[in-house]
């Protein structure tokens, strides 16, 4: 597997990624992207911004995709119930992470996880965010695997509440 940048052209299989997320998580009645985000103009504005990434296996087939976006991340300004080790600007923040049907329960997720860490370390970054929903147990797990901290609780654009974590790549 390899990590490479999204291309416009990488739209539809992406956009096909994310609603098939969409719907396992309805599924699991996880009330995670159901109020219409991530749609299409955001992914789009990812792709826009070099910060949309897939994971492609050897024949380039796409198994996921993820989102690395570094600056801040206006949302996870306002905390409650903890805190940042790092509140300054320097940080990563991983969303959108999402993988085809097709491929769940391969290590995908975990693959993504490890080269976005890798990629932050490249430019610099020491310090990773991400956000979940509190029913969300699967990415839950996921996320505490690679060893981030949880900090406390965070609301997205739509309103809606996220457990926020945080970790110090060394």
């Amino acid at each position: 597997m390899k990590l490479k940048k999204s291309t416009i052209e990488d739209l539809k299989i992406i956009m096909s990624i994310i609603d098939d997320a969409k719907k396992a998580m309805k599924d699991m009645k996880i009330d995670q992207w159901q109020s219409g985000d991530p749609n299409e103009a955001v992914i789009l504005n990812d792709i826009k911004n070099g910060n949309s990434y897939l994971a492609v296996d050897e024949k380039n087939n796409i198994l996921a995709h993820g989102t690395l976006i570094f600056g801040v991340e206006s949302t996870y300004n306002k905390i409650i119930d903890g805190s940042w080790k790092n509140d300054k600007d320097g940080y990563g923040t991983l969303h959108r992470i999402a993988t085809a049907c097709t491929h769940k329960r391969g290590g995908i997720a975990s693959f993504i996880f490890s080269a976005f860490e890798k990629e932050a370390i490249n430019k610099g970054i020491h310090f990773l965010r991400v956000d979940t929903h509190k029913d969300n147990i699967l990415m839950q797990n996921l996320i505490e695997k690679f060893n981030y901290t949880r900090s406390g609780i965070i609301f997205v654009s739509d309103g809606t509440q996220r457990i926020v974590y945080e970790k110090c790549l060394n």
